[in-house]
């Protein structure tokens, strides 16, 4: 389990009785692993057969060595915490594409914040060259092309999210006012039923419409072992890749390697090997665009 992460049942007394009456009903934990920011993750599966996804953080506090970013400096700086993750995700939730799990409930109290989602059937997404799941992923991220960022949620720019990796000439090529995930890791997507479903919106961002086609071929490659020229096109199957500034893929492909390396540096697990495939990447889409 994540370093910093707990277990469902060493959650305090309080909160798992506050959770049982929120229910009503019995139920029974499966802690899950996927997310990486400290806290708490489980899948609820209730007595009525029914499921729930409750994600949750301890109470707000400042992040340790939270590096500030973005021209305002607020969204990764000292006042950081987890929690403001939870808060804009249960702001943007019903803006989301209706793939997208709902948020079912809140509950604040004796030190824990915690979502509860509808709780999705399926299975992490295959990213390999030959799996099936990979057009009903480029169908999902369609869909989530399609949407702006709500004006009335504020969330994140692109350049928040990256701009620490570009000078500041490049700043108009990051911008944009498409609502992002910017997450499209394998464990991040449930495909049932040839449907394809992107959960934990935690990351969401404003940006340009093709960042998350431009995230999606990276990861192509890191977890799929696509080629460079596979992952292309797949990710031209994405409306707005074909329309994409090509400095601007260039910029962003060099800025996302960036972070993996800084990632890798930090020893974060597995970063060392998607900075690779994110040099990759960011080789082919320099020349191709070039």
């Amino acid at each position: 389990m994540t370093a910093g992460r707990i277990r469902w049942a060493q959650l305090p007394h309080a909160v798992l009785a506050a959770v049982g009456a929120r229910l009503g009903v019995p139920f029974t934990a499966t802690d899950t692993e996927h997310s990486a920011a400290a806290g708490v993750t489980a899948l609820l599966t209730l007595s009525s057969g029914d499921r729930v996804f409750v994600k949750g953080q301890r109470e707000r506090g400042p992040a340790p060595e939270a590096v500030p970013v973005g021209e305002d400096g607020d969204w990764w700086g000292p006042d950081w915490s987890p929690v403001d993750e939870l808060d804009l995700e249960q702001a943007v939730n019903p803006h989301l594409p209706a793939s997208a799990p709902r948020i079912l409930w809140r509950l604040d109290g004796d030190g824990w914040h915690l979502l509860a989602f509808e709780g999705l059937s399926g299975r992490d997404a295959d990213y390999t060259p030959a799996s099936p799941d990979l057009a009903p992923v480029a169908a999902a991220l369609a869909e989530l092309a399609a949407l702006s960022a709500p004006p009335d949620v504020r969330m994140p720019s692109a350049w928040d999210r990256w701009g620490y990796y570009c000078t500041p000439e490049e700043k108009e090529l990051l911008h944009g006012t498409w609502l992002l995930h910017t997450d499209p890791a394998s464990t991040n997507v449930l495909v049932d039923d040839g449907r394809a479903r992107f959960v934990d919106w935690s990351w969401v961002a404003a940006g340009p419409s093709w960042i998350d086609a431009a995230l999606w071929g990276m990861r192509l490659i890191s977890t799929g072992g696509h080629t460079p020229e596979q992952a292309w096109r797949w990710a031209a199957r994405v409306p707005g890749w074909s329309m994409a500034n090509p400095k601007a893929l260039a910029v962003f492909a060099r800025a996302e390697a960036r972070r993996w390396h800084d990632l890798a540096t930090e020893r974060v697990p597995t970063a060392a090997s998607i900075a690779q495939a994110a040099d990759t990447w960011t080789d082919y889409i320099t020349r191709r665009t070039a």
